[in-house]
């Protein structure tokens, strides 16, 4: 049975009086207000609330956004440095959390954002996915071997054939894809034209599943890492297929309900219902933290209730030398030299604790395993991508974390143990 229904139609009376179009809408300056009233612009589908939400305990430490921050170029260079506070304010931040142990040391909205309003995600929305995917692999609905056109045999007479599951969780197909952003000509642009991200246009499909048939396949499967959209929207079509159910239910049964999301969610869908994996789910700033938090807990919400696979996380951390090598190799910019990535999420350091979920325009979740840290920082940047802004973001979670580490072992010298 469906749990989720569909918002009304897109673009409100308000959308419209603002100037709104669906080719402007993630553009600045309209994307301060979109990516916060994402259900006032384009189809959504409803993922409700976990009739037990998780609660989150709050320690604030008023002093903890006023440390110094190293401050940073596109390329990685520290240029100087500011407080943590200046680091959100240039940033574009709409909402950012910590939590050290499980407890929130610090929580910030800007003026446009309430702890109740759901922020588009964009490619953490990938994560997600991957949680859904890893748990029906868990489940036995397919295994990571699985070609994906054993389940949609459509995939079989497009770049996809042979491609197994595997290949899509950790974007190493052989699809050609192009994800260069603001060229109107690239892929990713021109899939937005069949998903009603943007205005159709006549000479692209006017449906996902259709779009993704058009790709073709340019190398091996199983070869060098490239970022590529079009490998979740895949993935989360083998999904839906595999189990006859939307996305929507999918996550709310296998992700949301069980993590105790105190929120509903949003996810995206094109004309014919189908659900915009690679980057359409709105969310609230805490529940973002909920999965962060499961995550960190290898699949295990802080209150004990099971989510995804116990051996997801750990698999993640750890991938393989095959996984680095391909990522190394990868013409994608990463910024992270030594990481690799892997179910859809980032591993962006060698020391392999911790990961990332990243979505453009500065969407990041931050959980650092070795230090019981989770962050999560939603933005509205200008541009999708921006060198400075992201090094500055993951700059201040490793700031914080290694100060809230210090101050844990001097007030505890002792071995600190997870407080539950």
């Amino acid at each position: 049975m469906s749990v989720s229904g569909v918002t009304p139609h897109p673009l409100s009376t308000d959308a419209i009086g603002r100037g709104v179009t669906l080719d402007n809408w993630a553009d600045a300056p309209h994307n301060r207000w979109t990516f916060l009233h994402l259900d006032e612009v384009l189809r959504m589908q409803v993922i409700q609330a976990s009739p037990h939400p998780e609660p989150l305990a709050a320690e604030p430490d008023p002093n903890l956004l006023r440390l110094a921050t190293p401050r940073y170029d596109a390329t990685g260079r520290i240029t100087g440095h500011t407080t943590g506070a200046d680091v959100l304010a240039d940033t574009y931040t709409d909402g950012f959390v910590i939590l050290h142990h499980g407890r929130i040391r610090a929580e910030t909205y800007a003026d446009s954002m309430l702890p109740d309003t759901r922020h588009l995600l964009m490619s953490v929305t990938k994560t997600v996915v991957g949680v859904v995917a890893t748990t029906l692999v868990d489940a036995g609905w397919f295994g990571f071997d699985t070609r994906v056109q054993e389940i949609v045999p459509a995939l079989g007479e497009s770049g996809f054939a042979g491609a197994t599951v595997r290949h899509l969780l950790d974007m190493r197909s052989g699809v050609r894809f192009n994800e260069t952003y603001h060229d109107p000509d690239a892929d990713v642009y021109l899939m937005e034209h069949a998903t009603q991200w943007r205005s159709p246009r006549a000479d692209i499909p006017d449906t996902l599943h259709d779009f993704l048939l058009t790709l073709p396949r340019e190398r091996e499967h199983g070869g060098t890492f490239h970022y590529r959209s079009s490998e979740t929207d895949a993935l989360g079509w083998v999904c839906e297929e595999a189990t006859g159910r939307p996305l929507a239910d999918l996550i709310h049964d296998y992700v949301w309900a069980p993590m105790g999301g105190e929120h509903t969610a949003y996810v995206s869908i094109d004309q014919a219902g189908t659900a915009i994996a690679d980057g359409g789910m709105c969310a609230t700033l805490r529940d973002v933290a909920r999965l962060g938090e499961m995550l960190r807990h290898s699949g295990i919400s802080p209150s004990g209730r099971k989510v995804g696979p116990s051996w997801l996380t750990t698999d993640t951390l750890l991938g393989t030398e095959d996984l680095r090598s391909a990522f190394a190799a990868t013409s994608s910019p990463t910024g992270m030299p030594g990481g690799h990535y892997r179910n859809q999420i980032w591993v962006p350091f060698p020391d392999r604790t911790t990961f990332l979920a990243l979505g453009v325009h500065g969407q990041m979740i931050y959980v650092n395993q070795r230090a019981a840290i989770t962050g999560v920082k939603l933005s509205s940047w200008p541009t999708a991508q921006d060198g400075a802004r992201f090094f500055d973001t993951l700059g201040l979670f490793e700031t914080l974390a290694s100060a809230l580490t210090r101050s844990a072992l001097a007030a505890h010298p002792a071995a600190i143990k997870e407080k539950r």
